[in-house]
């Protein structure tokens, strides 16, 4: 079979009919139906001890209405609802949070937008995208939804996300246990050989799909002389076939269909009955094939062949002919993904299916069942009474019924009564026990606990300090929901590689309500991502208050730098549970909303300019002042140096005087020089508190008071 050949298979609804106009074709669907069988078994095996502990934890999930028949009939049966209650808290936590918004697909730019057209192809993709998971898969969020609440127990569940011809549209289904086989020794789901999901088909089932040509026709599945078949409700006891669907296997492999020695990769369904082929449809596209060019380049073939297109165009050669791809050697086929994995905690041991609260909680939960049954069958015991009787004592015994507070006469002797009769002797419940009840319980919901944070928050709280609060305490459930949301990515890409091919072109421009829409180019452009909307670092309502809070009081600063405030002040209403956000915020405002939005800016930006010449008088203020106090000083500073000098030459003067003081009249000079001097003093003192007050009353004045003492200031 040449690359050709491999390359006619893309898209068809079922290869297996060409297989069997092959020369021994029959053959080699048989062969191939014995090994999808064979593995299948291989898978399921090595599954054997994952799949016990569910079991259990299912059972311990199930609470019972009837006693136990042991250690007597009418024991306690009692069971911890410990798993059921981690279970429910977080199904409850991560369906509000991650499937809140109304739009749960997001678009992300790989690379640069100079010109804006990314954006725009962005929006259009995204506004497809969400169309394809609100409205046309209508289960999709209701599914979802499933998954939160029963992923938390098992472990490990599985989407299958593909688009089926009979409702002509993407269609993605939960694959649970017990319904999935696949190698524990798996590393990951696209390096996997084989995956099988088990299919319950009744007979119309069977015949629908063969009339849409899905299965093959000619396969005979219910022989008329069968009275049963083994179908998966056996349990029920049905006897015909149409009562009773049957179980046929869908398995992700690899097969050699071309005896080449090389596996191509393919789906391949089974009845498991009976081991024939009902249909095998191929597991890749054009972009999968990698090829060898007889130049030696290995290159995947859409690159090659896209090349050569250019290469034309550039040199105005014929364009070559892309249909003769026979010329390029095999190298290898990339498998197409259809499948997601949902997984809960990551195996310790490196097996592939994760574990849930079953495999983390069950010996618990099941420590848990037991002493509290032991504790209330030693209360039963101690409570109900009975005993035994001396061999001499002479009385008639049976059921004696005392009502509260009666006594009743016997004709036995006080001392015969007291000492014939032993009551069992059944001790109180264990304290022991009792704590250690208690003990196992609270380990157990230590695992799943969700910490409340709201003890720790007072009005008075900073709302940075809050969120931090709420951020610490979630931290847990966050890393939980971030695996989710990986996987709710991966899924959101199978379906847009999907819509790359399977997209209705009419559809797609009516969506979006532009007549120039193309939705085979914009689907097959390589410069988006797929992305989900929900985000796990928003586990709480009152965290996303909290940071609406602190957003909130950044939009001055937003505003300042010309930033663009709206989109802050949305999610603050949104955040807070706003039910008329778009009569607030409509998508296309009126004339009337758009000038009052345009009269806020104005406002704003006049705002920001007053601001803007009110730091600037300020700053002028500011230096006048400081000019002025410097121009005191070095007054101030003259005046006392003056008065040091005329001091100094006083001081000198009268030291001479003094020397030359004989008689009355010089003393009395000197005494009229020496009150000169103590005024002098005195007034040096004066200035220099003068200056001291009025430096103080300067740097005590408001702005305002200190720009009414300058003349000229502006006010």
């Amino acid at each position: 079979m040449a690359i050709k050949d491999l390359f006619e298979f893309i898209g068809k609804q079922n290869i297996a009919e060409d297989i069997q106009k092959m020369e021994g074709g029959q053959e080699i669907l048989d062969r191939l139906g014995e090994r999808v069988k064979r593995q299948f078994q291989e898978d399921w095996d090595s599954m054997t001890g994952w799949m016990n502990v569910v079991d259990e934890g299912v059972k311990l999930m199930k609470q019972e209405f009837k006693t136990k028949s042991t250690p007597w009939d009418g024991a306690s049966n009692f069971k911890s609802p410990i798993l059921s209650e981690a279970s429910i808290a977080f199904g409850d936590k991560a369906s509000l949070e991650l499937l809140r918004a109304r739009n749960l697909v997001k678009t992300d730019i790989i690379g640069k937008d100079k010109t804006g057209e990314k954006k725009k192809l962005a929006d259009r993709v995204t506004e497809a995208m969400n169309y394809d998971v609100n409205y046309r898969m209508k289960n999709w969020r209701k599914d979802q939804k499933r998954l939160l609440y029963v992923l938390p127990n098992v472990g490990c569940m599985f989407k299958k996300t593909v688009f089926d011809p009979l409702e002509g549209k993407n269609v993605s289904h939960i694959i649970q246990y017990p319904d999935f086989a696949i190698n524990q020794a798996t590393t990951s789901l696209e390096d996997n050989r084989s995956f099988t999901q088990i299919l319950d088909v009744d007979q119309n089932g069977v015949m629908e799909r063969q009339f849409a040509g899905i299965w093959l026709e000619d396969v005979e599945l219910y022989p008329k002389d069968s009275e049963g078949d083994e179908g998966s409700n056996e349990a029920a006891e049905t006897i015909h076939s149409s009562d009773n669907p049957d179980r046929f296997l869908e398995q992700q492999c690899f097969a050699d269909l071309d005896d080449d020695g090389y596996e191509e990769p393919y789906i391949v369904t089974i009845h498991e009955q009976s081991m024939k082929i009902v249909r095998i449809v191929a597991r890749y596209d054009e972009r999968a094939f990698v090829v060898k060019t007889k130049e030696g380049r290995v290159l995947p073939l859409t690159q090659i062949l896209r090349e050569e297109s250019l290469h034309a165009k550039q040199n105005n050669l014929p364009e070559p002919e892309q249909a003769d791809i026979g010329r390029f050697q095999l190298v290898s086929i990339n498998p197409d993904q259809q499948i997601t994995k949902y997984g809960f905690i990551p195996s310790p041991d490196g097996t592939f299916l994760d574990l849930g609260y079953a495999h983390l909680l069950g010996a618990i939960t099941q420590g848990v069942n037991t002493t509290t049954n032991q504790l209330t069958d030693a209360g039963t015991l101690r409570n109900c009474g009975g005993g035994f009787t001396a061999k001499g004592f002479r009385r008639k015994m049976g059921p004696v019924r005392i009502k509260p507070g009666q006594y009743i006469s016997t004709e036995i002797a006080a001392k015969d009564l007291q000492t014939g009769i032993m009551p069992n002797p059944n001790p109180e419940p264990s304290q022991v026990l009792f704590s250690l009840n208690e003990k196992l319980e609270q380990q157990g919901r230590n695992l799943t606990a969700i910490v409340d944070a709201s003890g720790q928050i007072q009005a008075n709280t900073a709302p940075t300090t809050a969120l931090a609060l709420i951020q610490e305490t979630l931290i847990t459930v966050s890393a939980l929901m971030g695996r989710i949301i990986d996987s709710m990515s991966e899924e959101f890409q199978i379906m847009f590689n999907l819509n790359k091919r399977t997209f209705d072109p009419e559809l797609y421009k009516k969506i979006l309500d532009e007549p120039e829409a193309n939705a085979l180019e914009d689907f097959n452009n390589e410069s988006l991502d797929i992305v989900p909307t929900a985000s796990p670092e928003m586990s709480s309502k009152m965290q996303r208050i909290q940071l609406s809070v602190v957003e909130m009081e950044q939009v001055p600063m937003v505003i300042q730098a010309g930033g663009n405030p709206m989109p802050i002040v949305k999610n603050f209403y949104e955040r807070i549970g706003t039910n008329n956000l778009d009569e607030i915020f409509p998508e296309q405002p009126t004339d009337q909303q758009a000038e009052e939005t345009a009269r806020f800016a104005d406002a704003q930006e006049m705002e920001n300019k007053i601001a803007q010449q009110q730091l600037q008088l300020s700053e002028l203020q500011t230096e006048i002042l400081m000019r002025e106090q410097d121009r005191l000083d070095a007054d101030t500073q003259r005046k006392i140096e003056e008065t040091i000098g005329q001091l100094t030459r006083w001081q000198a003067q009268n030291v001479l005087d003094m020397e030359k003081a004989e008689t009355e009249e010089v003393k009395n000079q000197l005494s009229i020089y020496t009150t000169q001097s103590k005024e002098l003093l005195d007034q040096l003192t004066a200035i220099g508190a003068a200056n001291n007050a009025r430096a103080i009353n300067s740097g005590n004045q408001r702005p305002a008071q200190q720009a009414a003492s300058i003349p000229g200031s502006v006010q």
